[in-house]
């Protein structure tokens, strides 16, 4: 398993809407039982497995790929910096 700070989000090269939700799913489920795993082990408590998935499953990819709120200022050098690292 890669380190919590190397794992920025899931991404898919699937084509149509239906691949996406299907893998969507099936990465949501095998994170969701790995992190139980983790808890069981008492190596996160539950708040660190919910900011885990929490961080790998929307607030990463929202960074990375500058999807911020109507209004929010997002710099397009930023992500050309991020996607460089």
């Amino acid at each position: 398993m890669l380190p919590v700070n190397k794992q920025i989000g899931f991404f898919s090269d699937a084509y149509c809407v239906e691949w996406t939700y299907a893998k969507s799913i099936l990465v949501r489920k095998q994170l969701a039982s790995v992190l139980a795993q983790k808890m069981e082990q008492g190596q996160y408590s539950r708040d660190e497995a919910l900011a885990i998935a929490r961080a790998v499953l929307f607030e990463s990819p929202q960074s990375l790929l500058c999807l911020k709120e109507k209004g929010d200022a997002c710099n397009p050098t930023n992500l050309k910096m991020k996607l460089r690292s």
